[in-house]
């Protein structure tokens, strides 16, 4: 028997809470996502992983963001500032070694404060 997984648990229990709001079966769900309705069965009750694949059509068809599916401990990082996400893509441009050095700046400054 697989050990107990509460991320997974966690993810199998928002699915079938979305799932009940939009007042939709495992059935029409497993067909819309193109799994069995024992998969889908497997991943609502935290025994097994869905493929990223999987969890991002399941998030389709339940008219959700992938994120809303993510355990809680993931959350803490919901609360960095849209400022700071939007500088991602910038940092990402960068050469590896301006990458770094970027980031040790940051850090320091942060550890100054």
């Amino acid at each position: 028997m697989a050990e107990f997984n509460a991320e997974l648990a966690e993810i199998g229990a928002r699915i079938v809470e979305r799932r009940e709001e939009l007042g939709m079966t495992a059935s029409t769900l497993a067909i819309q996502v193109g799994i069995t309705a024992a998969s889908l069965s497997y991943i609502e009750s935290g025994q097994k992983a869905a493929k990223s694949t999987t969890l991002a059509a399941i998030a389709d068809a339940l008219k959700v963001p992938l994120n809303s599916l993510q355990p809680k401990k993931l959350d803490k990082y919901s609360d960095i500032p849209k400022e700071l996400e939007a500088l991602l893509p910038k940092l990402k441009e960068k050469p590896p070694a301006e990458q770094q050095m970027l980031i040790r700046m940051f850090s320091a400054m942060i550890d100054s404060m």
